[in-house]
């Protein structure tokens, strides 16, 4: 399918109040929006099966919409941080 161009504009929003000590809000994302821009010749139809096909692929998105475990392990000088 020939694409002439296509753009992504990511923004999230989220409330970041714990890092300025106001409160003790949790720093996560409250919303992701991806707006996605496509030239193409293509037909409507077969682009939205591209954007479909292409969202079901993108391992950050399906994370986003799928929370998963979140495991965080630290060294100092290359010895377990405890």
């Amino acid at each position: 399918m020939p694409i002439e161009d296509a753009s992504a504009d990511v923004r999230a929003t989220f409330r970041n109040t714990e890092k300025y000590d106001v409160d003790d809000a949790p720093a996560y994302f409250d919303e992701v929006v991806i707006e996605l821009a496509v030239t193409s010749p293509a037909a409507a139809a077969n682009v939205r099966r591209l954007v479909t096909h292409a969202e079901r692929g993108c391992h950050a998105a399906q994370s986003l919409a799928h929370p998963v475990p979140v495991h965080l392990t630290a060294t100092l000088n290359q010895r377990p941080l405890s």
